[in-house]
């Protein structure tokens, strides 16, 4: 009888333990193959490589010595970017242009993430006939860049910068506001 209970008891285990999903089978023993599916979403950086004719709009305001503001409504060069694979990091990129801007990023499910970048802008201007004519030094602070519909790249950054300088002895300090708009024309 002893004998009779043990084998019942070992038969029910292993019925049991035949019926358990394999964690490398999810489908369980009726699905061999199991379920590809996977939990991490697959990204693809491809739809951002390549080269680029890009325009920029600057919409900023300059508030001098905290007494008076003035716009600075300007489109600057159009320039030639390369979007490439950064061989360092997974799902990187690289923007850069034959000129001083050079930008690392990384696309994930929800698009691509520069990193923030700092432009030098020339102001000359002339304010109550007294000419200005200074850098300033601007931090971009860019959005979630979305890939490129049709060959068309665009995002708007915001931006953010303090600049000194002297007219006729008298320091004077400025502070900069506003944003950049970033659009490709071309791709390659």
């Amino acid at each position: 009888m002893k004998k009779s209970i043990l084998i019942i008891l070992t038969l029910v285990a292993l019925v049991m333990c035949g019926c358990e999903q394999n964690p490398n089978n999810p489908g369980g023993n009726n699905n061999p193959g199991g379920n590809n599916n996977t939990d991490e979403p697959s990204i693809d950086i491809t739809p951002y490589l390549g080269k680029y004719l890009m325009t920029r709009h600057t919409e900023l305001s300059i508030n001098v010595l905290n007494m008076f503001s003035f716009p600075l409504d300007k489109d600057l060069d159009v320039e030639v970017v390369t979007v490439k694979s950064d061989p360092t990091v997974e799902n990187g990129i690289i923007l850069s242009n034959n000129d001083a801007l050079y930008l690392r990023g990384i696309v994930d499910t929800d698009g691509l993430h520069l990193q923030n970048d700092t432009v030098l802008l020339v102001i000359d201007t002339t304010i109550a006939n007294y000419p200005l004519n200074f850098g300033v030094s601007v931090c971009m602070t860019h959005p979630t860049i979305q890939p490129p519909v049709n060959g068309v790249m665009e995002w708007t950054s915001i931006a953010t910068g303090s600049a000194s300088t002297t007219v006729l002895g008298i320091p004077i300090n400025a502070t900069l506001t506003g944003d950049m708009r970033y659009r490709t024309v071309w791709s390659n």
